[in-house]
């Protein structure tokens, strides 16, 4: 093998390319597709599943690219088997039919990618890379308007294909909001705030409903949560960090294998306060077990939406959370009417009885935050406080209002329209 393709593969070798097809034109296609790219290496072809699972097995290669549907099981078949015996074969699915079927068939088989054969084949060179983590550029290689097959007509329940393929693809990422400390205005923790980067924008929740009519929720929520997790490195230790799941989610076997010990002190699980507190059964499981569960590892919940009526309030009796979220429409409506005062004051009230530290969402004015200050609420967060930042802005220290890195807590945004906090300052510890 000549020194020129061991420098351009990851790990200092050519990305193994087998592939998985009953129809023996697009087998040459893709050969030739394969060998048109000095950084990937063609291993060889199976015809069905039982002969791709076989050379899979044998020959160990970086990416699989499997038909599905194809003779003795279909790709489905061979991606489970796959997944099973050789967990380091990243698999890319191909088909000429992209219905939502296929797609999240595919997904729940195991597979990390799936390319329409309609596609031009450039996109199938972009996507090897991507699931075999090489990181470099495509080159010219002549072939970018080819496709295996014409392309496809219109997809058949789109919104169910475009979340499966939202999951594949890696399109979801987080933004964290900064959430401070009112007395100190020193950041105390971010909440997660999950975003699906797709044109046209459509809204998280959006995603969720759809992901939650076919099954693939926790696919979802745990693709964020994996993002979320990528920027701890980038938050002192003592910064909470808060996401809101889906009881689905929770109880979710996969959801709990995911927590390392590197989130778990940290963590700050959000759910409706009214979920836990009632008879939840969730795919069989007591939810209210599930949460017990959680917290016995040092997980702290926060109960989301209080305030918006008094039975969400009185809920906060069973569940005892550790932090209580005040709908957002109170902090925005503070100057309405001095009944929002008395629902923020009451609510207070009741998260100090349970032992819950109160966050206030939407903060948008120094006014605002000087009223619920004054309500007894301790956490802020909003447009005032500082807007998100991405994972790399945390990483690199590119945000424009940086955590300090010390093993006290983190250093304040600067409030629109507030001084910053004097450099000088001691930061002050977070929970």
């Amino acid at each position: 093998m000549s020194e020129m393709m061991t420098e351009r593969g990851p790990g200092g070798r050519p990305v193994r390319v087998l592939v998985a097809d009953d129809d023996q034109a697009v087998v040459d296609v893709l050969h030739s597709l394969v060998g048109s790219d000095p950084s990937l290496c063609f291993i060889g072809a199976a015809n069905d599943a039982e002969q791709a699972i076989d050379l899979v097995v044998r020959e160990r290669p970086d990416v699989v690219l499997l038909d599905v549907r194809m003779p003795a099981g279909g790709g489905l078949r061979a991606a489970r088997e796959i997944s099973q015996r050789c967990a380091e074969t990243k698999i890319v699915a191909l088909s000429a039919h992209e219905d939502a079927e296929s797609v999240i068939g595919m997904i729940a088989a195991g597979a990390h990618g799936y390319v329409p054969k309609g596609d031009p084949t450039d996109k199938i060179l972009r996507t090897i890379r991507r699931v075999s983590g090489s990181r470099r550029p495509p080159d010219d290689h002549g072939m970018a308007d080819l496709r295996l097959v014409p392309p496809l007509g219109p997809i058949r329940d789109g919104s169910a294909a475009a979340v499966a393929r939202a999951i594949i693809d890696d399109t979801i990422t987080v933004a964290f909001a900064p959430i401070v400390d009112v007395a100190t205005m020193r950041v105390a923790g971010l909440q997660i705030q999950p975003r699906v980067v797709t044109l046209p924008h459509r809204g998280y929740d959006a995603w969720c409903d759809d992901a939650h009519a076919i099954g693939l929720l926790p696919d979802l929520e745990l693709a964020a949560l994996a993002h979320a997790i990528a920027g701890l490195d980038g938050v002192p230790d003592m910064v909470f960090v808060e996401m809101e799941v889906s009881p689905i989610t929770a109880t979710d076997a996969r959801f709990r294998r995911s927590l390392g010990t590197a989130i778990i002190p940290r963590l700050v699980l959000g759910f409706s306060a009214l979920i836990p507190g009632g008879d939840v059964k969730v795919a069989g499981r007591d939810f209210a077990g599930t949460l017990e569960a959680l917290r016995a590892r040092g997980i702290r919940l926060a109960a989301t939406g209080s305030g918006s009526d008094m039975e969400g309030l009185s809920s906060l009796r069973s569940v005892r959370p550790d932090f209580v979220r005040l709908d957002e429409t109170l902090s925005r409506s503070l100057d309405a009417s001095f009944v929002n005062h008395s629902i923020v004051a009451a609510a207070v009230a009741c998260a100090t009885q349970v032992g819950a530290r109160v966050i206030a969402a939407g903060v948008r004015s120094a006014e605002q935050l000087a009223q619920l200050r004054s309500l007894g609420v301790q956490l802020a967060q909003g447009p005032h406080i500082g807007e998100p930042w991405s994972t790399s802005e945390l990483l690199t220290g590119g945000a424009d209002h940086r955590l300090d890195r010390s093993s006290d807590g983190g250093a304040a945004p600067k409030p629109q329209g507030e001084p910053a906090p004097p450099s000088s300052s001691t930061p002050t510890r977070s929970p």
